[in-house]
């Protein structure tokens, strides 16, 4: 037997080898949020007068506190009544080394009895008539890129999302599917459309159509937080989901690009 004297200190270093060692934590996946439209353009507008832009900045805003308690980073894109064109929001995102993309939106039909919300995930090609119907609205104001280098430029960005085309796919079905939960739809699919602001991100993408801002139920519904909250953990379960089903996806690394 060993020595009272020597019994303490080898009982302490017996303890302290066996003390658990304390866990590096993981660094969060990080979702870059844009809230459509902004500032002079205010997107669609809803029979009792909502803006698409406020619409979609208060889903943002409810998004974001959702995905932080679901153990997400968040980049808002923008977080005020600004606007910011087009092509430099997939920017802000690859810059901040976000892992996903997601672009939210209001739909709007003449049809007023249109209801739902619809996921599209970029088409490098026209489309259906429909999904670029739509397209043409959101991309609003963006039909030349700005500068010298457009063409080569839009040919590298092409490049830069076409290589994330299938997890864009599976993110979008992923996120249907809680939508149509939210919204008693039995069945909707996803679409894909050449929306500009989807182009140039280097991670998987996706635009929301969250409800038609033409039907007047759905307007009044973005009016109610309730909704918006919903509509939020809907979001955020589409997201999670994604992930699960992506365990080997790498980490995006942040893109310093010339402004």
């Amino acid at each position: 037997m060993l020595p009272r004297i020597l019994l303490i200190p080898f009982l302490s270093l017996l303890a302290f080898g066996q003390s658990p060692k304390t866990p590096v934590p993981s660094p969060r996946l990080k979702i870059a949020l844009d809230a459509g439209h902004g500032g002079d353009d205010t997107g669609a507008k809803g029979s009792k007068g909502l803006l698409e832009k406020d619409a979609a900045l208060s889903i943002v805003q409810e998004l974001s506190v959702s995905l932080d308690e679901a153990g997400f980073d968040v980049v808002l894109v923008r977080s005020d009544d600004t606007l910011i064109p087009l092509w430099d929001r997939a920017k802000i995102a690859n810059e901040a080394g976000a892992d996903l993309f997601l672009s939210i939106h209001l739909n709007a039909a003449r049809a007023r009895a249109a209801k739902g919300s619809e996921v599209y995930f970029l088409s490098l090609d026209r489309g259906d008539e429909d999904a670029a119907s739509v397209a043409a609205l959101e991309n609003a104001g963006a039909d030349v890129k700005p500068g010298a280098d457009s063409v080569v430029a839009g040919i590298l960005e092409d490049m830069a999302q076409k290589a994330y085309l299938q997890d864009s796919e599976r993110l979008a079905v992923a996120m249907q599917l809680q939508l149509n939960r939210l919204g008693g739809i039995k069945e909707r699919g996803v679409k894909q459309a050449p929306f500009v602001v989807l182009r140039g991100a280097a991670m998987p993408a996706v635009l929301v159509e969250s409800a038609f801002i033409s039907n007047g139920k759905e307007e009044a519904k973005l009016k109610d937080k309730a909704f918006l909250k919903k509509l939020a953990v809907a979001l955020t379960q589409g997201v999670r989901r994604y992930f699960a089903g992506a365990a080997g996806t790498a980490r995006r690394k942040a893109i310093v690009t010339s402004r």
